[in-house]
């Protein structure tokens, strides 16, 4: 048997959505006032990042990492045909 639980809408919980939505209300208020208050503004010139990737130690995947081939490679020859 499940209990009986009264609804979000109800009297019973009415009295604590002022309380909560204040709080909410407050702490939002607080951190738009903290990163105002600590925004200093955009670099004056923006640093491009350059990451310097070390080679790998691992054998190279023919699949993912093979240089792109000018042609592709020539098909099997096709078994004589039976007359």
């Amino acid at each position: 048997m499940s209990k009986d639980r009264a609804a979000p809408f109800s009297r019973k919980h009415r009295r604590y959505w002022l309380p909560v939505t204040g709080g909410m209300l407050l702490i939002g208020a607080i951190n738009i006032a903290l990163g105002y208050c600590a925004y200093d503004g955009p670099p004056p010139t923006p640093q491009k990042i350059e990451p310097v990737i070390p080679p790998s130690m691992y054998a190279r995947d023919a699949g993912v990492d093979a240089p792109a081939a000018s042609a592709p490679a020539p098909a099997a020859p096709a078994p004589p045909t039976a007359r």
